[in-house]
């Protein structure tokens, strides 16, 4: 991937998130504010979930790019640098075959949710749903990318998650 469009895709990325959060924010004020003058918009409260879920989503993989997920090494620091080596290759392979499993449980999900529609709308629930096998597929390829980067690097076992950015 070209460096154009990598940063392409993460602008993509960063503004969507961006917007998903705001949408939410704002669905949940009509929701809030409706209720409170007597006329309440019932699909708000439905569309700000919709929003949330993808910006959890996209909010997940830049935080997992920019290696910004709580790591807890207290006790695996003070190991062998063999041990810390296997320990993240397994912990990766682990994370990759989780995120594997996200993403055909995700689509299984959608699937099954594409004649069901959100509340009071005419949207499928699909495109709730469909988030989970989206973000999945993203946390995969990020999750990749650096494990085959860390490896080049020489670097494994060293906790020093990101460095090879592709989405």
């Amino acid at each position: 991937m070209t460096m154009r469009l990598r940063a392409a895709w993460k602008s993509i990325e960063e503004n969507a998130a961006q917007g998903f959060l705001a949408g939410t924010c704002l669905m949940v004020f009509v929701a809030a504010a409706s209720r409170t003058l007597g006329e309440p918009v019932t699909w708000a409260i439905d569309i700000a979930q919709f929003m949330f879920i993808w910006c959890c989503m996209l909010g997940a993989n830049q935080a997992m790019r920019r290696s910004e997920h709580i790591v807890i090494d207290i006790l695996i620091a003070r190991f062998p640098p063999g041990l810390r080596r296997m320990l993240d290759v397994a912990w990766s392979l682990l994370m990759l075959g989780f995120l594997a499993i996200i993403v055909v449980v995700g689509t299984q999900l959608t699937l099954l949710n594409l004649e069901r529609t959100i509340g009071d709308t005419d949207i499928s629930y699909g495109w709730v749903t469909g988030a989970v096998p989206f973000g999945g597929v993203l946390l995969f390829v990020t999750t990749l990318v650096q494990f085959i980067d860390r490896i080049r690097r020489g670097s494994l076992g060293g906790f020093a998650h990101g460095g090879g950015e592709l989405v």
